[in-house]
């Protein structure tokens, strides 16, 4: 009996596989927190005494950033009418005058949600919630900033976010191996 008992192989609960989930899991949050934060970062702080505006955080920011910066540089700069709203205005129609439209302006929707989707896949990856879940969000997130991109032809920035889906793609497969988490699935 203590032959057996001997030469069973004892397998440690936390592995290598573990800490590299951990590792991607931590930098796939954080990337995504601090991305988030970026987006409510803008020059829209009134200087007292002048007309002139400064840098800084503001909640009301997330609007201007999504409006100006992200909606605006993506339907300024894109090559493919990606949504109904621009279809028309390719062929000349003024979608304007049909008001129901305003509505399928998807991309706008996208750029107004996006900071508080980074910030919350970011936090729930960084405090281990819902790792299976907050992952793959997370990957669809950085997909469809990638087609964003895409229909803007930015080789460097679908190279990066390609980089960012293909860390979230192994960090799915690693997370069978997740052990500091605060839940389990």
């Amino acid at each position: 009996m203590a032959d057996i008992e001997d030469s069973a192989e004892v397998k440690p609960v936390i592995t290598e596989a573990t800490w590299g989930f951990l590792f991607l899991r931590l930098w796939i949050g954080f990337r995504m927190v601090f991305a988030g934060a970026e987006k409510f970062y803008a020059k829209t702080i009134p200087v007292e005494g002048t007309e002139d505006l400064e840098y800084g955080f503001a909640w009301a920011n997330s609007n201007f950033t999504a409006k100006e910066n992200i909606y605006k540089i993506v339907a300024d700069n894109q090559f493919l009418p990606l949504n109904p709203y621009n279809f028309l205005v390719t062929f000349g129609v003024d979608p304007d005058k049909i008001g129901f439209l305003e509505m399928f302006k998807f991309d706008l929707w996208f750029a107004m949600a996006l900071p508080y989707l980074l910030l919350t896949f970011g936090a729930t990856l960084i405090l281990g919630i819902l790792p299976r879940t907050s992952i793959f969000m997370a990957g669809i997130t950085f997909m469809l900033l990638s087609i964003g991109l895409m229909s803007m032809g930015d080789s460097e920035g679908i190279m990066a976010l390609g980089v960012h889906v293909g860390l979230c793609a192994v960090a799915l497969c690693l997370v069978k191996q997740a052990r500091f988490n605060l839940t389990k699935f």
